[in-house]
């Protein structure tokens, strides 16, 4: 969105306050008064001020100049009511001084509930502590890693971090990596995919052939394909690709741009119209976003 359409975004969010301080839209937004925050951009932590909260996003001022733009992946952290918010989301828009809007991205209907929950503390108070034990469970249960709910923990003193434990054996020796993964080549942020995440059909029209596979790689500009079966697909052909993204089907006419070995193809994307590009770039960066957030808790 341009800095005009995000600076009437925010005319008219802020012309739309009820009584109780709460911004009206598509959610009940509540007034946040400058509390501060942190945002997260690509492994560096952004100071801002937290201007209001929705169950479907934010919107906060940054304190230090945010030049990514929107479409990007971001983390907000933040506290309220003595609980620690840390949730993904996509930036939506920024403006000239320098507000950004966020959409939040709910991994599962239960990470949905909890900030709702959380958000209810905002209206009353004596929600607070029933709020917080149902934090404290769902930690227990093993919460969903893209969305942290929980207390601040005292950080634990060198005093009490025992001594390592001293190796007996001699360690053997790790095994060789594993060769590496061919990977599609774009110039778009690329989503790698475990086999059998994506099922596709490969249609070359000139041989009349239909290919069974998966999809390996996916970016705006094309895929990377593996075959079911051997076989050798002629270059510069061109090809249709059938496969679905978090439900989403997609049809797109391709060039056979590479073979890697008998069963791996890589197809350039040609003709694509607007709007399927735009699903195709929206998907491709929400389920990046779930994955980094995913590899992230792992680590």
């Amino acid at each position: 969105m341009d800095s005009a359409g995000s600076a009437n975004s925010e005319r008219e969010s802020d012309g739309a306050k009820s009584g109780s301080g709460r911004d009206r839209r598509v959610d009940d937004r509540f007034d946040l008064e400058r509390a501060p925050g942190t945002l997260i951009h690509k492994g560096a932590s952004i100071p801002c001020q937290m201007l209001d909260i929705s169950l479907s996003g934010c919107r906060l001022r940054s304190l230090r100049r945010f030049t990514a733009g929107s479409l990007e992946s971001v983390r907000v952290v933040l506290t309220i009511q003595e609980m620690v918010l840390s949730i993904w989301g996509i930036t939506q828009w920024t403006s000239w001084d320098d507000k950004i809007g966020i959409r939040f991205i709910y991994p599962t209907a239960r990470a949905r509930n909890q900030v709702a929950g959380l958000l209810t503390c905002l209206l009353d108070k004596s929600a607070v502590e029933v709020v917080k034990r149902a934090v404290a469970v769902a930690q227990q249960q093993e919460a969903s890693p893209i969305l942290a709910l929980e207390h601040p923990l005292p950080v634990e003193s060198e005093a009490e971090v025992g001594e390592p434990a001293v190796e007996e054996f001699q360690q053997v020796a790790a095994p060789p990596p594993p060769p590496k993964r061919v990977e599609l080549r774009s110039e778009h942020k690329v989503l790698s995919l475990e086999e059998g995440d994506s099922p596709a059909v490969v249609h070359l029209v000139a041989d009349g052939a239909v290919l069974r596979g998966n999809v390996l790689d996916v970016s705006q500009d094309g895929c990377l394909v593996r075959l079911a079966k051997e076989f050798q697909v002629r270059l510069d052909a061109q090809a249709e690709v059938d496969f679905h993204l978090r439900g989403l089907p997609f049809r797109l006419p391709g060039i056979t741009r590479e073979m890697h070995g008998d069963r791996l193809v890589e197809i350039r994307f040609t003709e694509m119209s607007r709007r399927k590009r735009e699903d195709l770039s929206q998907v491709i960066m929400e389920l990046k976003v779930l994955s980094e957030a995913e590899e992230a808790q792992a680590s």
